[in-house]
C-alpha cells in the first residue's frame, strides 16, 4: 500500500552515503554536514511527501478521524514490559485522569491520508499541547532502542509530516484539530542521559537552524525546534510491566509511583545546550 513516506528512505540513503537502519550501529560515523545540506535535505524530504500526495489524489474518504487529533490510547497488556510502552502508557493513563494535564499520546501523523489503513502505524509517541500558548511538544521516547541520530531522524520526519498536513490541512480537511493552529512546534527525542553516548551538539544545530528555516518558509508566522532531552539524573521507571502501570497511574489520587512520572517530564533538560 502507498505512504506517504515512500521514498524518504531513499532520500536518507542519499544525504547520510548508508542506509538509514545504520544509524542504529553506535560507532557509524555521520560524515561533516553544512547548514545549506540539511536545508535541501529538508526541502527533498518534504518533496517526497508533497509527490506522493499529489500522485495519488485527495482521497478525503479514507483519511483517519484520528490524524493530529489530541488523545489518550490508554490500553496496555498486563505483561507488556516493554521500557518505552510502559512509559509512555504511563503518561497517557496519568493524563486521562487530570495528573498530567495537556498530555496526550500515539498522535497519527498521515493514517489514512494516501489510502485506507495506510500508514496507520505512524504515531509520536507523546503530545503536550498547552492551549494558551499555542505550542506543542512532539515527543519521540527512547529508553533501550535505537540510538539518538536515528531518533533525531525518526522524529524530523514526522515534524515534516506535521508541515505538511499543516499545509493541506483544508483539504485534508483538519481545520478543526487544535494541533493544526500551533504558533510554535518543538520536536524533541527524550531518553534516559545514558542513551545519549556521544556530542551531538553541532549536528542537532545545524539540524534545528535548518529545520526552523525552512518551517518559517512554508507556514507564516510559525516555528519549529528540534531538541534532545534527558530525563533527571537518578530516574528509574517504577513499573516492571503493565499491570503496574495500570495499578499505579489508574488510582484517582496521585501515588508516589504516578508522581515520579509527573515531575521527571516536569524536569526534562537538553542533554546539549545551546551556547
Amino acid at each position: 500500500m502507498a505512504s506517504l513516506f515512500d521514498g524518504t528512505d531513499c532520500i536518507i540513503r542519499q544525504f547520510l552515503g548508508f542506509d538509514r537502519e545504520k544509524l542504529n550501529n553506535k560507532v557509524t560515523s555521520i560524515r561533516s554536514i553544512s547548514d545549506k545540506e540539511y536545508l535541501d535535505f529538508i526541502d527533498e524530504m518534504y518533496s517526497v511527501m508533497d509527490n506522493n500526495y499529489r500522485q495519488i489524489g485527495y482521497k478525503p474518504e479514507s483519511i483517519s478521524n484520528e490524524l493530529w487529533r489530541c488523545r489518550h490510547a490508554v490500553c496496555i497488556k498486563d505483561d507488556n514490559s516493554s521500557k518505552e510502552k510502559i512509559l509512555e502508557k504511563s503518561v497517557a493513563i496519568l493524563a486521562k485522569k487530570d495528573h498530567m494535564p495537556e498530555w496526550f499520546n500515539q498522535c497519527p501523523v498521515a493514517s489514512g491520508i494516501t489510502g485506507p489503513s495506510a500508514d496507520s502505524k505512524r504515531a509520536v509517541d507523546l503530545v503536550q499541547w498547552c492551549e494558551l500558548t499555542k505550542c506543542v511538544r512532539l515527543i519521540e521516547l527512547k529508553w533501550e532502542s535505537n540510538t539518538p541520530p536515528y531518533a533525531l531522524f525518526e522524529i524530523l520526519e514526522y515534524g515534516l509530516a506535521y508541515i505538511f498536513c499543516r499545509v493541506h490541512r483544508e483539504k485534508l480537511p483538519l481545520q478543526g484539530r487544535p494541533l493544526m493552529n500551533a504558533r510554535h512546534v518543538a520536536l524533541e527525542v527524550v531518553a534516559p542521559r545514558h542513551f545519549y553516548t556521544r556530542d551531538e551538539r553541532d549536528r542537532l544545530a545545524r539540524m534545528r537552524q535548518s529545520l526552523d528555516e525552512f518551517a518559517a518558509s512554508k507556514i507564516d508566522g510559525f516555528s519549529m525546534s528540534l531538541d534532545a532531552l534527558a530525563f533527571p539524573e537518578g530516574f528509574r521507571l517504577p513499573f516492571r510491566n503493565g499491570r503496574d502501570v495500570k495499578q499505579q497511574c489508574g488510582t484517582h489520587g496521585l501515588t508516589d509511583e504516578g508522581r515520579a512520572i509527573r515531575d521527571a517530564f516536569a524536569n526534562l533538560a537538553p542533554v546539549w545546550p545551546e551556547p
